[in-house]
């Protein structure tokens, strides 16, 4: 038997477990960025620069640019420097984590959704691209969020059929 503040905090330890291995020594593991964030660095300065966000980006053989966009707006906000430009794939990681816990819980059970989401938070891929400022984290998150928010859509529906059931098999005085 469990009770909701269990399962609250399982889910705050995870997440704590994982903002962790993504915000440890953020500034110098990896060393140095990659040639390929630093172009998407570039691009979120010429957006503040311009105040000209765009929806898809050339440079570096062309990257739609949510993550551009989002980082132009974190540099706004924090400044310009290497915690501001990790932070959007960080919370982006973090977000990802927690929509597998609820799209587990609510495929399955609370403590499947912590199983997996602590998986998530510890797997090196993971934690690797939550580190770097590559677009591919958005990924894992975007797509989770989408699957949870269909099974609960697909939940609500079929609640509203079966009260609408309900309804027209009631018997009328």
């Amino acid at each position: 038997m469990h009770s909701k503040r269990t399962e609250k905090f399982v889910l705050l330890s995870i997440l704590v477990i994982a903002l962790f291995f993504r915000l440890y020594q953020l500034d110098s593991i990896p060393p140095g960025i990659y040639s390929d964030e630093a172009v998407n660095g570039n691009n979120a300065l010429e957006v503040l620069d311009t105040g000209k966000p765009q929806v898809f980006y050339p440079d570096n053989n062309g990257r739609e640019g949510l993550l551009i966009n989002l980082t132009a707006l974190s540099f706004k906000i924090f400044g310009v420097n290497i915690w501001s430009f990790k932070l959007i794939p960080v919370l982006a990681g973090m977000l990802g984590i927690l929509a597998l816990y609820l799209l587990a819980k609510e495929m399955f059970n609370w403590q499947i959704g912590a199983l997996s989401s602590f998986f998530m938070a510890v797997s090196f891929w993971h934690v690797n691209f939550s580190r770097i400022h590559f677009r591919a984290i958005l990924a894992p998150m975007l797509f989770t969020f989408m699957l949870y928010f269909l099974c609960v859509s697909r939940s609500m529906a079929r609640l509203s059929a079966f009260h609408q059931f309900l309804y027209l098999t009631e018997e009328r005085r």
